[in-house]
């Protein structure tokens, strides 16, 4: 396991809802009898944004601000003349007992890999794959599961394996590494509509042409009817990841 990696992770988990306004809440539990009007004031913020990160009004609305690239088109498709797709890794399962214990992908993985396929099924374009080892040096790579689950249950090759990156900034470096030796430039890019704004950023810094195959968007998806305004764990859970991607961004500025 890298230290480095580790670490951020640690924080990253710290800093996002619900450890961040728990650690808030708390906080404002301890000090009510030292400085009340000031505890009263942690202890309502976290319970207010507890609440509104729990709206699916909120999802709607706070994903638009990431999610800006639209769905690929066949106008896009055939203006750009794409060299190559290529799928970014979304995390492992470790050995799941319904699998005979062995290694699989996790549904956000497998939401790319299935766009992938359709995609490369539709343009025949080659496919690499990128993802390496995270936190589990032991677990084979993400490039290697997803190679394997394109070939197996999708009937798709795959050309390359990355399996070094640990993150979206070395998806991109590495990946750039591999296709600028094959004189590729222009990639048909798939990953999540949440995660695209971020993964274009890296991919373009590192010189390739890119179009962006979002999936799977959370804005402005189904209406806006009396269960947007009930709190759920859901939405939760969706704008949590939101803001990951909003803290992920401002976070790569600063280091790469």
């Amino acid at each position: 396991m890298c230290m480095d990696i580790f670490i951020i992770y640690v924080i990253k988990t710290l800093l996002l809802p619900l450890s961040s306004l728990l650690v808030i809440g708390v906080s404002g539990l301890y000090l009510l009898d030292q400085n009340r009007n000031f505890a009263i004031m942690l202890i309502s913020f976290s319970f207010l944004t507890l609440w509104l990160l729990s709206l699916p009004l909120v999802t709607r609305y706070l994903a638009a601000t990431q999610e800006i690239y639209p769905p690929l088109n066949n106008k896009a498709l055939e203006n750009f003349s794409a060299q190559a797709i290529v799928i970014l890794g979304g995390g492992l399962r470790k050995p799941a007992v319904e699998y005979t214990q062995q290694v699989t992908l996790k549904d956000n993985t497998l939401v790319r890999v299935r766009y992938g396929a359709i995609l490369a099924k539709q343009t025949h374009l080659p496919l690499l794959v990128s993802g390496g080892m995270v936190l589990d040096s032991e677990l084979p790579s993400e490039a290697e599961v997803i190679s394997d689950i394109l070939n197996n249950e999708f009937h798709q090759s795959v050309r390359w394996r990355e399996h070094r990156s640990r993150n979206t900034a070395e998806n991109a470096r590495y990946t750039q590494k591999i296709l600028h030796q094959e004189g590729i430039q222009r990639i048909l890019l798939v990953t999540h509509a949440l995660h695209m704004r971020r993964a274009v950023e890296q991919f373009e810094q590192q010189g390739l042409q890119v179009l962006a195959a979002p999936t799977e968007f959370l804005s402005g998806s189904g209406k806006i009817d009396v269960f947007s305004f009930l709190p759920s764990a859901k939405a939760l859970e969706k704008n949590s990841l939101v803001i990951h991607e909003i803290m992920g961004r401002a976070w790569y500025k600063l280091r790469y």
